[in-house]
């Protein structure tokens, strides 16, 4: 498998956004993104993945709060809060300048660790605005690539427009897919209830 630093330098590579500011309602009470997992905090795995992918790692939350300070990311937080993922890609948007942005949820333990070199190359081949990964045909939006030039639109669209879903906006842009190959474990799989927490700490174990 290359390196994303071995892509061409006309896409460089882009801001990882890690999705944090839901409220973890189905988790019965209990922070999703710190939950333990195979010994280590939920979001610390994710961050293990994602963050030799990227240029630089923002964590999105709805406010600010200390029991994230020990993972010492830097924070991005929504313009408005529990406004959906929208509000947390414009929030990004706003404090960042020309790059691109290469989202993750913070329960997804299995991100694909080529994610970011696979959409970067698609979003140069296609010239694509928004690069999604499919898994078993199924839009994967919460892990797609967005490139710099939407980012008017999305701020506008989720601080003045009243929109929240990600795939609101993919029909105002030119949208790439790649479907992603089966593996096990499903590589977009997310964590959102104690049963599933179980469920992928089962595969972890059988990944040792």
């Amino acid at each position: 498998m290359s390196s994303p630093l071995s892509l061409s330098h006309s896409l460089p590579l882009p801001i990882g956004l890690i999705l944090c500011g839901g409220k973890s309602t189905r988790m019965e009470g209990t922070n999703k993104a710190l939950v333990d997992f195979g010994g280590q905090p939920l979001l610390q795995r994710i961050r293990s993945r994602l963050e030799p992918q990227v240029s630089r790692l923002l964590l999105n939350l709805a406010e600010k709060s200390e029991e994230y300070d020990e993972f010492q990311l830097e924070y991005c937080l929504d313009l408005k809060p529990d406004a959906g993922p929208l509000m947390g890609l414009a929030s990004a948007f706003k404090v960042t300048e020309k790059e691109n942005i290469l989202l993750c949820p913070c329960d997804a333990p299995f991100v694909p660790e080529n994610l970011a070199e696979r959409l970067m190359e698609l979003m140069m081949s296609r010239d694509a605005d928004i690069v999604c990964p499919t898994y078993g045909s199924a839009l994967q939006p919460t892990f797609a690539l967005w490139h710099r030039r939407c980012a008017n639109r999305v701020i506008s669209a989720a601080t003045n427009g009243g929109l929240s879903a990600l795939k609101e906006l993919y029909p105002e842009f030119r949208v790439a897919t790649l479907e992603w190959p089966e593996e096990s474990p499903e590589p977009f799989f997310n964590i959102n209830k104690p049963s599933e927490l179980d469920f992928a700490e089962g595969f972890l174990e059988k990944q040792k």
